[in-house]
């Protein structure tokens, strides 16, 4: 994976993405009972979406509203494909599985839990991910919002099955869902803070996915300037080149970076000196 993941340019891989996915479901649809071209597959519908849909929707300006929801609209639809995808590859394995998970009713889902063994987290990670940014992306969509408690609790318990996966990044996904979502749909404001620090720790301060966070989940809802600043400034000083494994990430992330860098008086309010 490191030829996608260690790649600089941004645009070439944008445009090889939707091969490489469709390659991938092609494969996985050859053979519908083989649970790691599902995972695969669902996650490579996550990645697009954030990457190239999402993000760069993210950042469009005032002018390009009606492209910006479009693109928005498109993503949540991948993540939700992806999230079906991995969802119909655990159901195989644990029968009722899918049901249960998008019945809304958690006590009815509880019972697989238990199921889940660490050899699950990367399809529980790449599920829940896309999970919880569909949610995030139209929290009043009436088939996602009675589910997302499941997908909160799916992505605890991966983070209780290999705390350090990905460098942190479970603990990343949960630092910005307990701090966005209500608390009858799994928000916390103390486990958000606590998930922060472990998405920090996990990743050593060497991914940028903790710093932005911290920016978009804490500092401007706050109004904080000064952690607004600080944060912003320890995502762009991660070198891109420090580790191949992450660099399109970085790359991608540090647009974002550069972008509410920029626009820095659109989400924090200057009061002035006392």
């Amino acid at each position: 994976m490191v030829t996608f993941t260690g790649e600089t340019d941004t645009q070439l891989m944008g445009d090889a993405f939707p091969v490489l996915l469709k390659g991938a479901e092609a494969m996985a649809n050859a053979k519908p009972k083989d649970y790691d071209l599902a995972v695969l597959a669902g996650s490579l519908n996550v990645m697009y979406a954030n990457a190239f849909l999402q993000g760069p929707a993210e950042l469009l300006p005032p002018d390009k509203t009606e492209e910006k929801y479009a693109q928005l609209d498109r993503a949540k639809n991948l993540y939700l494909r992806g999230r079906d995808r991995i969802l119909n590859a655990f159901d195989l394995r644990f029968k009722g599985f899918k049901e249960a998970a998008l019945s809304g009713d958690f006590e009815t889902f509880k019972p697989y839990m238990d199921k889940l063994k660490k050899k699950d987290v990367e399809g529980l990670f790449w599920l829940c991910s896309g999970w919880l940014a569909a949610f995030s992306l139209n929290p009043l969509d009436y088939t996602i919002t009675p589910t997302v408690y499941t997908a909160v609790q799916l992505m605890r318990q991966a983070a209780e099955l290999e705390p350090d996966y990905n460098a942190g990044g479970i603990w990343d996904v949960l630092t910005a869902i307990y701090a966005a979502a209500p608390g009858n749909f799994g928000g916390d404001p103390e486990q958000a803070l606590y998930a922060q620090q472990q998405a920090l720790r996990a990743s050593e301060g060497k991914t940028i996915g903790p710093y932005l966070t911290a920016v978009t989940a804490f500092c401007i809802p706050n109004n904080d300037s000064k952690g607004f600043d600080e944060n912003i400034e320890k995502a762009l000083a991660i070198d891109p080149d420090a580790n191949e494994n992450t660099r399109l990430q970085t790359i991608i992330s540090r647009r974002k970076a550069l972008y509410l860098k920029e626009h820095k008086d659109d989400y924090i309010i200057d009061w002035g000196e006392e």
